[in-house]
């Protein structure tokens, strides 16, 4: 994630006062590990092919501010996490990762949101297409920069939901945005497990880099 160039504008949340919701922030505890992880894997420079999912959840990115892992996956990509937790969609989507290689994997693929931010209403993870236009505007316009920052060639969308920003967003542009993949969360049923797994790893495969 791009902290550095994001930070001031990422934590004008008055835009979302309209919506009765709690952003979640909790990741600011984290920004050490955030930092080791980025200087670890990304290493000042971004992979061209982007996995993009809907929003941090409040047991996953809430908590960690890293896309789709918790801490329990964490205190195994870096060194000196001692906060514990788990997400179901982060174990799945870690699963995928150590199927790959972390190294390989992240030198392949630069993971974010549409949303930087997580929501929370009445306990409950709420995503960002269900905000006013008003919150879903400023979504969009960080995600864009990031975007610009990182200047991608394909962004694979993880759920429905992203693939159809993602064709508002981009729609006509430079960015391949035609493959889409289930949501971890959706994939981390049991029922939906192997089969979500083999989705993933065979799409990806055409991606990864040596």
């Amino acid at each position: 994630m791009l902290y550095k160039e994001l930070k001031t504008q990422y934590f004008d949340t008055s835009v979302f006062t309209d919506d009765d919701i709690v952003v979640l922030d909790d990741f600011l505890d984290n920004w050490e590990n955030i930092k080791k992880f980025n200087e670890k894997y990304y290493k000042g420079s971004y992979p061209k092919t982007v996995l993009c999912g809907i929003n941090p959840g409040k047991n996953g990115a809430g908590k960690t501010g890293i896309p789709f892992i918790d801490f329990s996956s964490l205190s195994e990509l870096i060194e000196g996490v001692e906060t514990t937790g788990t997400e179901r969609s982060a174990q799945f989507f870690y699963d995928v990762v150590q199927e790959i290689g972390a190294e390989r994997f992240y030198r392949s693929f630069y993971v974010t949101n549409i949303s930087w931010l997580g929501f929370i209403k009445d306990g409950k993870n709420v995503n960002y297409y269900t905000l006013s236009d008003n919150a879903k505007a400023f979504i969009y316009k960080i995600f864009e920069f990031e975007i610009r920052q990182v200047s991608p060639t394909t962004i694979i969308a993880m759920s429905g939901e992203v693939k159809h920003t993602l064709s508002s967003l981009y729609k006509g542009g430079h960015i391949d945005i035609s493959h889409s993949l289930p949501h971890p969360n959706h994939c981390a049923f049991p029922k939906n497990y192997d089969s979500c797994k083999r989705q993933y790893i065979k799409l990806l495969s055409k991606y990864l880099l040596i």
